[in-house]
């Protein structure tokens, strides 16, 4: 019994004796890291194999011998530079070269070396989710050979968005009178993942969508109108960040506007414009399709006038306001 005793107070001795206390704790540590960090690699491996980057990146610019071309989200990049692997498994930035996996574009795109971050990202993606459609498509037309399996509109919200939109110079308490949120699957909804997006209505019910990643809508494609400014001119434009841009360089709300929400809608737009009183400005892009789209409405419209050249040589009034905002 005393022997029991006398091994039961050298036990408690060794716990108490702070240096092997110590040294318990550090092998605690070294397990539970070398535990984390295998977890850690696992979680790489997976997100790998479960995300590419055309998963993340959407639609690409172009289609090439060696992959795909995008334009780089982490800057302005007019002429895409950033090729993807036919794969979608790395990438490789043409200008800078600097490449990579899915993980590692991702914490280019946000800035950050935190993983958690990066799953998070990744998270509102679905594998997938997109497939390359047969023909060409202009920006802003919906994707071909995709279904919604869930869609929904609720108020502006996301971190994300506000900075997406912080980022192209518009400001956002004007941006919450015409916008919302989408959040929307393509999968089957065993779970709650969701790519967000702004979310624009037009006149039928269809919703013009974008992001810092691609853009593109949900049928049906028609215009949209907002007439109520009393007295007021009409402003068309081609596309609704146009419209916020505008907006924001007039310190507010102070016109009418109608948005074309692709060029193809022309016609919708004039049979509107006739029925009006009011002066109409036609803002439409320094491009081709803006070229023609406005020849066409003012050879309809005679007493139309066109504004273009005061935001040359921007292409549009957003990167006008890009190019020209303080800061």
């Amino acid at each position: 019994m005393k022997k029991l005793q006398t091994s039961q107070k050298s036990q408690k001795s060794h716990i108490r004796n702070p240096f092997v206390y110590r040294g318990l704790r550090a092998i605690c540590d070294v397990v539970t890291f070398v535990t984390t960090l295998k977890n850690e690699i696992m979680n790489i491996q997976q997100i790998k194999e479960r995300y590419t980057c055309l998963d993340y990146l959407g639609k690409p610019a172009k289609k090439v011998a060696h992959g795909y071309l995008y334009h780089a989200p982490w800057r302005e990049d007019k002429h895409p530079s950033l090729s993807v692997t036919p794969d979608g498994r790395g990438w490789h930035d043409l200008a800078t070269g600097a490449k990579g996996s899915v993980i590692d574009l991702v914490m280019m795109h946000l800035n950050t070396r935190d993983f958690r971050r990066v799953i998070e990202e990744l998270e509102k993606v679905r594998p997938d989710s997109f497939s390359f459609p047969q023909s060409n498509t202009s920006d802003g037309e919906k994707e071909k050979g995709l279904e919604y399996t869930r869609f929904e509109m609720v108020p502006l919200q996301s971190r994300g968005l506000y900075a997406y939109l912080y980022k192209r110079g518009i400001n956002i308490e004007i941006a919450k009178q015409f916008l919302q949120e989408a959040r929307y699957s393509y999968k089957q909804p065993d779970d709650e993942t969701y790519i967000y997006t702004l979310a624009y209505q037009n006149d039928k019910g269809g919703v013009e969508m974008r992001n810092s990643i691609k853009k593109h809508s949900k049928a049906p494609k028609w215009i949209t109108t907002h007439l109520d400014q009393e007295n007021a001119p009409v402003v068309v434009f081609e596309g609704f960040m146009d419209m916020l841009s505008f907006a924001t360089l007039c310190g507010g709300v102070k016109h009418n506007y109608i948005v074309l929400n692709s060029i193809v809608n022309k016609e919708a737009a004039l049979e509107v414009l006739k029925t009006l009183q009011n002066q109409v400005y036609l803002c439409l892009d320094n491009d081709e399709g803006g070229e023609t789209t406005t020849r066409w409405l003012l050879d309809a419209l005679p007493s139309a006038t066109d504004i273009r050249k005061r935001f040359a040589p921007a292409k549009d009034v957003n990167d006008y306001l890009c190019m020209n905002r303080q800061g």
